[in-house]
């Protein structure tokens, strides 16, 4: 399910990442009170550890911010979404029900993904290149704001073993998780993705599919139906070293969903593909990313996949 579609002035910065160089943004609405350009996200991230978080925000401040009429809108409608719901039982941030995309922990297998975030030996840390705090995919370089509000040395950004290959976890079964107990805006650049030729005046529309753990008990600050301010979003930037990115944001909560965009290229050579988190506050915020899928669709609406997200020789 997706909610507020909306094209916003972005900041790039440049990443280095293993496989490709790509560019990296985030988006520039509800991130406190300035907006620097992101910083990358380098490992060993070992002084001071991502986990625990250093230099916390006062939870008052937070609150204040978060609700009040300074606090991105995106995260009171991520409060709204739910209409009042809380955990399914007590302590259980992911629901036991059966989806479209999902049963649980499980996501499910989906046609035409060209990233799946599995394959172990692609993971930075599994190469001794970071620490199983500051991660990154093949080339899909981590980001974040540091404004003083959002620190972006109390983001974690790891892979999940568990969540999304559930009863099929093993050596190359994972998905890509943000995480924060502080309040972050923070993401995942993908490698600059060149559009196929013939492509050009077409669209590309892009796929994820998102999970936002539950983390609503009720009953404590924020009354019984306790505070749901973090959610997902992805951009698709039309020309990857260009200002601007179509976004669409993500709200379900507890269970497997996905987030579809659609962008005009308008002649751009390139695209570039991002995955968001953002809590504006001291919420037990944790994001999954899972199942990335690319097509192109030319001036007259044939469309075709990428079968790997990093080369646009892999279309079929």
């Amino acid at each position: 399910m997706t909610r507020n579609r909306s094209v916003r002035l972005i900041l790039a910065v440049i990443l280095a990442a293993a496989l490709l160089v790509p560019a990296a943004v985030v988006s520039a609405a509800g991130t406190g009170p300035a907006t620097p350009p992101p910083v990358a996200i380098k490992g060993p991230r070992l002084s001071p550890t991502a986990i625990p978080h250093t230099d916390r925000v006062n939870p008052y401040t937070a609150y204040n911010f978060m609700v009040g009429p300074d606090g991105p809108a995106e995260g009171k409608e991520a409060n709204a979404a739910d209409n009042g719901a809380t955990q399914s039982a007590v302590g259980r941030g992911i629901k036991q029900t059966v989806t479209s995309v999902g049963y649980g922990l499980t996501l499910y297998a989906t046609p035409n993904v060209c990233n799946n975030f599995n394959p172990q030996g692609e993971w930075a840390a599994y190469n001794v290149k970071s620490d199983t705090w500051t991660d990154w995919f093949a080339g899909w370089a981590p980001f974040a704001i540091d404004n003083g509000y959002y620190k972006a040395k109390n983001v974690v950004f790891t892979m999940e073993r568990s969540v999304g290959p559930g009863t099929n976890f093993g050596p190359n079964q994972h998905s890509a998780k943000i995480a924060s107990h502080e309040p972050y805006a923070a993401g995942l650049g993908s490698p600059i993705i060149p559009v196929p030729a013939g492509y050009e005046w077409g669209k590309a529309m892009v796929t994820v599919n998102y999970l936002i753990w539950d983390h609503d008990q009720g009953g404590k600050q924020g009354g019984p139906d306790g505070l749901d301010y973090d959610w997902a979003s992805m951009g698709v930037k039309p020309g990857a070293a260009g200002p601007m990115a179509v976004y669409v944001n993500g709200y379900v909560r507890g269970e497997w969903a996905t987030l579809t965009n659609t962008i005009d290229i308008d002649g751009a050579k390139d695209i570039m593909v991002l995955l968001q988190g953002q809590s504006p506050g001291v919420l037990n915020s944790n994001i999954y990313f899972d199942n990335v899928s690319i097509a192109f669709i030319d001036e007259n609406g044939t469309g075709k996949y990428l079968a790997d997200c990093r080369f646009e020789s892999s279309i079929k």
